[in-house]
């Protein structure tokens, strides 16, 4: 076994010894006003957007390829080259989406990656479908803040007025400084983390976690077995909770003095509550006997606990 693997690194070693690499680095600025959206489709492209407090539009583009040929290493960085349009009131930024497997040949190594550096007042719309996706900063105009991929990460470090995430099977986070207003996350598989705050929220996974802290107000979430966590800091008693899971794990932490109405029920799974109401006779439900906020969680076979 040791052997094997020190032949492995040995061809590897020499087959990088006369290889070819190529880098190519696209910098350029673009004028800014109060509103401008920013409009970027990375697709492959891992893509870092942050806010400054500057007054112009920065654009980095990093591109990388390490062939058997300098032609391969050439063909690479001309088929991932973005197309960049400047408009008064648009930035638009479009990475083309590789088709076949030609690019690929004798490339072994790659690196590809778009940096943008904004003023806190434009509206970034971002997009990317295997690259990743990292927001970092204030955006005060971002009614609301875009944030899309297919099967990379996203991660917004932050705050903006609404967040809006969607995303097939990658992770998706939010750390705010404060409570945003509004964040609607959607996603197959990948997991909802929310550190900071919301005050509202509507939240759909198929199997991945949800797990969002510092609520203020109502929240709708629907997933089949990923597992869902919320810790609430304030509620109105006209504020309404919802959850529906097939098989996952519900846990509500609702905030000092709160006395819940509504129902739990769980066709099969534990249902644990600190607060008054009435069960049902045939085992399974728990209607709640507070005056508001009213919350309904629904499961099939997870366990619900309400503290």
């Amino acid at each position: 076994m040791v052997r094997g693997k020190l032949t492995a690194l040995m061809m590897f070693v020499a087959v990088s010894g006369w290889a070819v690499e190529r880098s190519e680095v696209i910098v350029k600025a673009f004028p800014a006003s109060d509103g401008k959206t920013v409009l970027i489709d990375a697709g492959p492209l891992d893509l870092f957007v942050r806010s400054a407090d500057i007054r112009e539009i920065r654009l980095t583009v990093h591109l990388a390829a390490t062939a058997f040929k300098e032609s391969q290493c050439v063909a690479w960085l001309e088929a991932h080259r973005p197309d960049i349009q400047d408009a008064p009131d648009t930035l638009h930024v479009v990475a083309p989406e590789p088709r076949g497997i030609s690019l690929l040949h004798g490339v072994i190594t790659s690196r590809a990656r778009i940096e943008l550096v904004v003023p806190p007042f434009v509206r970034p719309d971002l997009t990317t479908s295997s690259g990743s996706l990292l927001v970092e900063g204030d955006f005060t105009e971002a009614t609301p803040l875009r944030l899309r991929t297919a099967t990379g990460d996203v991660e917004f470090t932050g705050w903006a007025p609404q967040v809006e995430m969607r995303s097939t099977s990658g992770d998706m986070r939010v750390r705010a400084p404060r409570a945003v207003d509004s964040l609607l996350a959607r996603t197959a598989g990948g997991e909802v983390i929310l550190t900071g705050g919301a005050r509202r929220v509507r939240c759909d996974t198929s199997s991945g976690n949800v797990r969002l802290d510092g609520l203020l107000g109502p929240v709708g979430i629907v997933t089949t077995s990923g597992n869902v966590t919320c810790r609430f800091d304030a509620l109105a008693a006209t504020d309404e909770i919802r959850v529906m899971s097939s098989s996952g794990k519900v846990r509500l932490t609702l905030p000092p003095g709160a006395t819940p109405t509504g129902e739990i029920a769980s066709a099969r799974g534990e249902i644990r509550s600190v607060y008054a109401g009435e069960p049902d006779p045939k085992g399974g439900r728990l209607r709640l006997a507070g005056s508001g906020p009213r919350v309904s969680v629904t499961t099939s076979s997870g366990r619900i606990e309400l503290f």
